[in-house]
């Protein structure tokens, strides 16, 4: 990484423009990019600590881990089991509650397409309307916050 990286905020819908940087210890920093059009250098609580996440060094988000019930440990398991059990548990929920027992919640990021992959998914597919983004939770109350 070079010594300062301007890009955008990955928390909401807002766009907020930040700036990375690497300090001598090899940790990532993060400020406002003052230059952006969208925040002018703030940054809510959300953004100021997104630090916290790009320096955890427990690797938890390089590998799945699983429990086959809540009384054993997590265990590191392949992408394919940690799928197939997933694709096991949806369809079990879904065959005893109903589609309507399945829920979305994405990311006020995607783009347009991304919005139609996952209502083609839930909809067409899951055939539940349960889907909804954080862009009514956390980018109202930002973009009000930037005023």
């Amino acid at each position: 990484m070079s010594p300062k990286n301007t890009t955008t905020c990955c928390y909401c819908g807002v766009g907020c423009g930040i700036v990375i940087n690497k300090d001598i210890h090899d940790r990532i920093t993060i400020e406002g990019d003052k230059s952006h059009p969208v925040n002018k250098g703030m940054l809510c609580s959300k953004g100021l600590n997104l630090h916290y996440t790009a320096n955890d060094k427990s690797d938890r988000l390089l590998y799945p881990e699983m429990r086959y019930n809540k009384s054993m440990p997590l265990q590191r398991v392949s992408w394919d089991v940690a799928l197939d059990r997933t694709v096991a548990v949806f369809k079990a929920l879904i065959a005893k509650h109903g589609p309507d027992s399945v829920a979305f919640y994405a990311s006020g990021q995607c783009l347009t397409e991304e919005y139609y992959v996952v209502n083609k998914l839930m909809k067409g597919f899951i055939g539940s309307n349960n889907i909804d983004t954080n862009s009514r939770l956390c980018m109202s109350s930002a973009v009000v916050g930037y005023k």
